[in-house]
């Protein structure tokens, strides 16, 4: 069985990753909710049903509803605070998290939302006062301290600012974030040179040093130090030359445009800081952690579009696909994040089966930014699409552009189109090339194997590379399957079982291994068995390689024998 691994960079956790997703079926959470009864334990199942179906609309609306007809109830009070802000609703939470802090004064959560809120206002005391003399924990002490530290800056109190900053770099390490907030306080009070020294310890931390450079870039840029700008950027980009912020801002800085306010308020840096909070829990996957600091962030700054951008693809990962979609559509174009934006906008557009959008989506982009990445990220969208011939076309283009920068993956992905099209001898050449630039790769190793299996040419060698791939990927059910179905079109029924039970055991749940297995134990007369395999695919969730009308003849008529020709020449 050959999958299509071949992952585009571009492509938030892949086009093919989402159509996976995007095939299982949902009851309709909706039209169930609207079927409870009209109680407060009905409003409360609803919110709970809704919030399992990422609906979070519907169950803030819900919690908002049963607290109507339970006003004193402290746990639907906290439900219904924490929906409100996964729903966008910080204002609403805010007037939730009073009456739970009356209640239970050590409620983390609705401190940080009633700061958030005041800081969102402008109320700068009001949050300094919030946040004083409360204990939080150790991450949520992070996210106080440095609203506090804007907070206080906010009213002119910059020496009080930095004490409270210097609070924070105690926690293990933190200090370079410390830092990074110092050095944008600083700038803010005119403290130019001490800004610089506070920004460059940062930069020796590694910690969000990419948002450093971009934040020690744009101040002297706006100190019409162009140079010193260019440098810094440069710096960066010589440590990773894919850093979408800075070379962004580097051709804006060499285009002579105007120097552009960035940090400039203290909402401004209480949003930077959250939102660097949540760029960090997101990379350890703790989403909802992330997801409600990114939503306090941005109600403190909408206009924060890297906090848009990483709250959107949140989203997308939470199965909040129109969520995703709207919040994608509030980047402007001319930002650092648009061109990725557009890309997993694309991602969250197949993940809702509206692959048609997608593509025009991608295809509007590429006028606009005709570079490597997106036309990567479109030729990916072609071939999920099977439209192989424009998916060749750019992948060609793009080995062209840059033979100096052979990369594999486009050499296997050109290789895969070539053989969908029926030209699979025009493929071979590309599949070795993919393997001379990575030896081991065990998708390439068994997608040629297969292919060469299936077309009963160099069938020692394909093997050979469909072993190895095992090898290599020992528990790839679907590279075992290859092996197996290898032997069934040979004729070799008793070693095409074997191996096929081990496919089956690796991955359960794929129909087509099923379905491979079931018509192994009909050649071998496992009759039983063979209907077994086959009534399991109809249970299953089928794949693009699943016919389900032929899956049912099967069990109503069994297979033919094949003709000694055929089991003779292994077609």
């Amino acid at each position: 069985m050959i999958k299509f691994l071949s992952r585009s960079p571009v492509i938030l956790l892949t086009i093919a990753a989402a159509l996976l997703l995007a095939s299982c079926g949902t009851i309709n959470g909706r039209n169930m909710v609207k079927r409870l009864p009209p109680s407060p334990y009905g409003d409360y199942l609803s919110a709970r049903y809704a919030s399992s179906e990422s609906d979070v609309t519907t169950a803030a609306r819900y919690y908002a509803s049963a607290l109507k007809k339970d006003p004193d109830n402290t746990a639907l009070l906290q439900r219904a605070m924490l929906s409100a802000v996964f729903a966008s609703r910080i204002e609403q939470a805010a007037k939730y998290a009073k009456p739970v802090l009356d209640a239970n004064p050590d409620d983390r959560l609705a401190v940080l939302i009633l700061a958030s809120n005041a800081m969102a206002d402008g109320r700068y005391l009001d949050t300094e006062t919030i946040l004083s003399n409360v204990q939080l924990g150790p991450l949520n002490k992070v996210a106080g301290g440095l609203i506090q530290g804007w907070a206080l800056q906010g009213q002119g109190k910059t020496d009080a600012a930095l004490a409270a900053l210097d609070e924070v770099a105690l926690t293990p390490g933190l200090g370079g974030l410390s830092k990074f907030h110092k050095a944008l306080i600083l700038s803010q009070a005119g403290r130019s040179e001490a800004a610089e020294q506070a920004f460059e310890v940062s930069l020796q931390t590694g910690l969000l040093s990419y948002r450093t450079a971009y934040g020690l870039a744009l101040k002297r840029w706006a100190e019409n130090d162009e140079k010193g700008a260019i440098s810094a950027l440069d710096k960066r980009l010589a440590s990773n030359q894919n850093e979408i912020e800075a070379g962004f801002l580097r051709t804006k800085i060499l285009a002579g445009e105007r120097p552009r306010l960035a940090f400039a308020t203290p909402k401004n840096g209480a949003g930077e800081a959250l939102y660097g909070l949540a760029q960090a829990l997101a990379s350890r996957s703790l989403q909802e952690l992330a997801l409600i600091y990114l939503e306090m962030s941005l109600h403190i700054d909408p206009k924060n579009d890297a906090a848009k951008d990483l709250l959107a693809r949140l989203y997308a990962l939470q199965e909040r696909g129109e969520d995703a979609l709207a919040m994608f559509a509030k980047i402007q174009p001319d930002t650092p994040w648009y061109m990725e934006a557009q890309m997993d906008r694309a991602n969250a557009l197949f993940r809702l089966e509206r692959r048609k959008e997608a593509i025009q989506g991608l295809q509007k982009l590429l006028a606009i930014q005709p570079n490597s990445r997106v036309k990567r990220a479109l030729a990916t969208a072609y071939q999920v699409d099977k439209r192989y011939d424009d998916a060749l076309e750019l992948f060609s283009q793009l080995i062209e552009d840059e033979p100096e920068k052979a990369d594999w993956r486009l050499y296997f992905s050109r290789a895969v189109c070539l053989e969908r099209t029926e030209r699979w001898r025009e493929a071979v050449p590309d599949f070795r090339k993919s393997l001379e630039l990575q030896p081991k790769q065990a998708d390439v190793l068994n997608y040629l194997g297969y292919t060469f299996i299936n077309a009963g040419e160099n069938l020692d060698e394909g093997f050979d590379m469909i072993r190895q791939a095992i090898a290599l990927s020992p528990k790839a059910g679907y590279i075992v399957d290859s092996l197996g179905w290898g032997y069934y079109k040979l004729g070799r029924f008793d070693e095409a079982v074997s191996e096929l039970e081990k496919a089956v055991k690796l991955e359960p749940g794929e129909p087509t291994i099923n379905d491979h297995l079931g018509d192994a134990y009909w050649q071998v007369g496992r009759r039983l068995e063979a209907g077994f395999q086959w009534q399991r695919v109809l249970t299953l969730e089928p794949d693009e390689e699943t016919d389900l009308a032929q899956i049912k003849l099967k069990l109503e008529k069994g297979l033919p024998d094949l003709p000694a020709s055929k089991l003779a020449s292994g077609l």
